[in-house]
């Protein structure tokens, strides 16, 4: 089944004024702020922007296939779709420009944007999902109990992108990227608003209820359009309309997330009528567990595991690659074993899992064995 690098194929000659902006173009120009962009695409505070092609170009003059390849990441396969986009006709020639990628230690924040001009007057504004930095999940996941600084930064970015990029407006993400997208589309003023053409939100996650029933969301509500993967659990967290809509996918379980899996035919994603059974009930198992700890205890939990991770010298995903993540995953739980009040929030949470989908997490036939395996003995 055909993914985003057919639709390069099958559609890439077609310029945007032959074949208008659709859901694909949304989700394929998202993914394009995955890119590591660094010291090649000029920043906010400057005028000028260089075409995908060029940037293209110099990406690949000081990055090798191999060493991409080999990382132990979920976005790896950003710059080869960046590279397939840059020799096409329909993305090759369109300006990158404003880019900003930030990390901030002391404020344990990770944010990334930039824009990207369609055609004149049309500015489509890609914020960046989660990346493989420990400190970008973290984030990701303190969301479950605040504001977190890459929300802000993405309603800062927006309001300084109004002024410099005059005309309509589109904003997405992928991620952590289209929840950015979102809550900058909701926080901005009216005027700005009356300027966003549509907001592209593909498996991010949720917000609060008051987030969600606030003046600048329902203003904007209309012109959001959220894609999910059928397993989807990152898209499913926290609170969100019930509006969006399921796209098949070549994976499964959480693989689903990345988005080269998305089956798509012709302009639009091959979709699902409902969610499976499985799916809803992991979701409402979530959802419940994740409401039954209070703010506080949600924000112990995360600090905490993700203080075990630090502590056992996880800085990025990569440090769970080449064979480490055994000693890296027994050195984490060790420390979490250390915390008797983590330990047991994690070990409740895992208890239910098991409970809920042991049946189908486990074939009967493999467990019947163990369970007869273990009498013997």
């Amino acid at each position: 089944m055909a993914n985003l690098v057919d639709y390069l194929n099958w559609r890439g000659d077609l310029t945007f004024s032959q074949c208008r902006f659709n859901e694909i173009d949304g989700l394929i120009l998202s993914n394009l702020a995955y890119v590591a962009f660094d010291n090649i695409l000029p920043s906010p505070w400057e005028q000028e922007g260089i075409t995908l092609q060029n940037a293209s170009k110099l990406f690949w003059g000081e990055q090798e296939e191999k060493k991409i390849l080999q990382e132990f990441s979920l976005i790896k396969m950003a710059p080869f779709v960046m590279r397939r986009m840059a020799a096409s006709r329909r993305f090759g020639s369109l300006h990158l420009m404003c880019y900003q990628n930030s990390i901030n230690q002391e404020e344990e924040s990770q944010f990334s944007a930039l824009c990207i001009q369609m055609e004149e007057g049309k500015t489509f504004v890609a914020f960046r999902g989660t990346d493989d930095t420990i400190i970008g999940w973290k984030e990701n996941f303190r969301m479950c109990f605040e504001t977190v600084p890459a929300q802000k930064k993405a309603m800062d970015y927006l309001n300084y992108i109004s002024q410099r990029c005059p005309g309509k407006l589109w904003l997405g993400g992928h991620s952590k990227g289209g929840n950015l997208a979102v809550y900058a589309a909701t926080s901005v003023k009216p005027d700005i608003q009356n300027r966003i053409q549509g907001i592209y939100n593909y498996d991010g996650p949720g917000f609060s209820k008051t987030m969600i029933n606030s003046n600048g969301y329902q203003r904007i509500a209309h012109r959001i359009r959220k894609f999910v993967p059928d397993s989807s659990i990152i898209g499913m967290l926290l609170e969100h309309d019930e509006n969006y809509t399921i796209v098949s996918s070549t994976e499964r379980g959480f693989m689903q997330h990345d988005p080269i899996s998305w089956r798509v035919l012709g302009k639009h994603f091959v979709t699902i009528p409902e969610r499976g059974e499985e799916s809803r009930r992991m979701d409402r198992k979530i959802h419940d567990w994740v409401y039954s700890l209070s703010l506080e205890e949600r924000k112990k939990l995360v600090t905490d595991v993700f203080q075990a991770m630090e502590d056992s010298d996880v800085q990025t995903l990569n440090d769970f690659g080449d064979n480490k993540w055994r000693a890296k995953l027994w050195q984490i739980q060790k420390r979490i074993r250390n915390n008797p009040e983590c330990y047991q929030l994690l070990k409740n949470a895992g208890r239910q899992m098991r409970e809920e989908f042991g049946t189908s997490l486990f074939p009967v036939k493999k467990f019947s064995q163990r369970k007869k395996k273990g009498e013997n003995h």
